[in-house]
């Protein structure tokens, strides 16, 4: 495998050159990192030995937020009714939950409760900037009309990518180069 090659899918290889027993990460197009020891454990056994957290598990803590989540925006909504202002309170406030609690935990209540951390891509402790950058997509759902529409296609392409992508990497994900893993 060589720089240029882009028919080889993303994934933990063995490169040339490596000392034997380690790995590195494809990203298709370029080598990510250094080599890593490979990690015992079977599929989505990373190379520090962290596992990635599981599409099920990931999708549970989603919903365990979205339930926390739900009283405030219940009151906001029957507070200030459907519009744009509420929508704007409501953004801030689901940002402000994830975003801090991710910066400052590395996990949301939903991600605690399911033993997950977000992680950057060399399994580092996130930053609160990382975790701003990861939530920025989430702005997209205040643009009226619109933006509804694409926050469904963002959630549907979500739980595409969670099962199918190689490092369960979806949109946030990428964009902000985390990792969700498993802290069992």
């Amino acid at each position: 495998m060589t720089d240029g090659n882009a028919q080889t899918p993303p994934g933990w290889y063995y490169a040339a050159g490596d000392p034997p027993g380690t790995q590195r990460y494809w990203d298709g197009t370029q080598w990510q990192g250094g080599p890593q020891p490979v990690a015992a454990g079977g599929p989505g056994a990373m190379a520090t030995g962290a596992q990635l957290g599981g599409p099920g598990e990931r999708l549970v803590a989603r919903i365990i937020d979205i339930l926390v989540l739900i009283i405030p925006v219940i009151v906001v909504s029957v507070a200030l009714g459907q519009g744009f202002v509420a929508s704007i309170i409501t953004f801030l406030i689901a940002a402000g939950y994830e975003v801090y609690l991710l910066g400052t935990k590395g996990a949301t209540i939903g991600k605690s409760v399911m033993s997950l951390k977000v992680v950057n891509e060399d399994y580092t402790d996130i930053t609160m900037e990382t975790a701003v950058r990861r939530y920025a997509i989430n702005l997209v759902q205040i643009v009226p009309v619109i933006g509804p529409i694409i926050q469904l296609v963002v959630g549907l392409a979500t739980i595409v990518m969670v099962f199918s992508d190689s490092r369960r990497q979806v949109p946030w994900d990428k964009i902000a180069k985390t990792l969700v893993i498993s802290t069992k």
